[in-house]
């Protein structure tokens, strides 16, 4: 009776967790710094999965659609005919919206982003702002940048850059990405380890969006 009682307790226990993993909250490793400085190399992080939608297990079918992106928010997703592999990247327009890259400086339905100055030692960061949104660092260096665009996002799509706009390969490789490739919204870095070990410090950072 015993025994039934724990594999029935352990059966529930499994059930909850994948349950948890499949629809809420699974977390990621960052292996490149396209994203850097807001996650490094070694970054592990929380994702919730049903910030956007609900889908079935290993499926694209959205069970239930929440809500879209919004311009600035870190989001993971897959890529059409890419198979499993993951990517992390900012989203910066959606929908309908038209996107240009000048010299570095993005612009969204013909309007530029605001800029400010970043303090670094290599003198390459800025804090980059959406209308509607928080400020947060990227990469930033005029003379290698291309310019891109103008691009209209079609229907049933969005667009993303990397933080680190150097050596990010974003949508200005791949072009815009279907909402049903969505797979959550990063929220914080759990843990993180670098070439050098445990980086104790960005342990509980909240990722800015």
């Amino acid at each position: 009776m015993r025994l039934k009682k724990t594999i029935a307790i352990l059966f529930w226990a499994t059930t909850a967790a994948l349950g948890f993993r499949f629809f809420l909250l699974e977390d990621y490793r960052v292996f490149s710094d396209s994203m850097s400085p807001a996650l490094l190399s070694g970054d592990l992080v929380f994702v919730n999965k049903a910030a956007y939608n609900l889908k079935l297990p290993l499926s694209p079918y959205e069970i239930l659609k929440i809500r879209r992106p919004v311009r600035g928010e870190v989001v993971v997703f897959s890529l059409p005919d890419h198979g499993s592999e993951t990517y992390i990247k900012r989203v910066v327009a959606l929908e309908g919206d038209e996107v240009t890259i000048r010299g570095g400086a993005l612009e969204v339905n013909g309007k530029a982003l605001s800029y400010e100055e970043h303090a670094s030692a290599s003198g390459h960061l800025k804090w980059e702002k959406h209308e509607k949104g928080s400020p947060y660092p990227v990469t930033w260096d005029p003379a290698s940048h291309a310019d891109y665009g103008p691009v209209q996002i079609p229907q049933g799509h969005f667009f993303v850059l990397g933080d680190n706009r150097v050596q990010s390969v974003d949508s200005r490789s791949w072009g815009p990405i279907p909402f049903s490739c969505l797979k959550g919204k990063v929220s914080v870095i759990w843990f993180s380890n670098g070439p050098s070990g445990v980086r104790p410090e960005r342990i509980g950072r909240w990722v800015r969006s």
